[in-house]
């Protein structure tokens, strides 16, 4: 995933109640993780290795204890388990779909009548 798209999630994710308060690394490597693990067998789980695969040990250990002290991650037997099914679902889908509902938030949001 590009970083401009990953910049985007992390502006969106910050503008929910549930990970306001997250630091912007943590929801960096939480959109990572995600973006990783899609088309896996499970894309909710992310293995302690590929999670280190993600950024440096001790950056990608700061980032689960605060996802998982918010719920967003779960610690599980050799990884964590996602919680934010939604973003799961989001990535999930086709690149081009995501492009349009995109354009169209835009369009709805600057070109409606005031």
């Amino acid at each position: 995933m590009r970083d401009s798209g990953v910049f985007a999630q992390v502006r969106t994710l910050q503008n929910r109640e549930r990970s306001a308060l997250l630091s912007t690394l943590a929801l960096e490597i939480h959109v990572r993780a995600v973006a990783d693990r899609i088309g896996s067998p499970y894309p909710a789980f992310v293995p302690d290795e590929r999670l280190d695969a993600i950024a440096p040990g001790r950056v990608t250990t700061m980032a689960a204890v605060e996802l998982c002290m918010a719920g967003m991650w779960y610690r599980a037997t050799d990884g964590y388990v996602i919680a934010d099914l939604d973003l799961v679902e989001h990535l999930a889908r086709p690149a081009r779909q995501r492009w349009l509902q995109a354009v169209g938030r835009f369009l709805k949001e600057f070109l409606s009548p005031l």
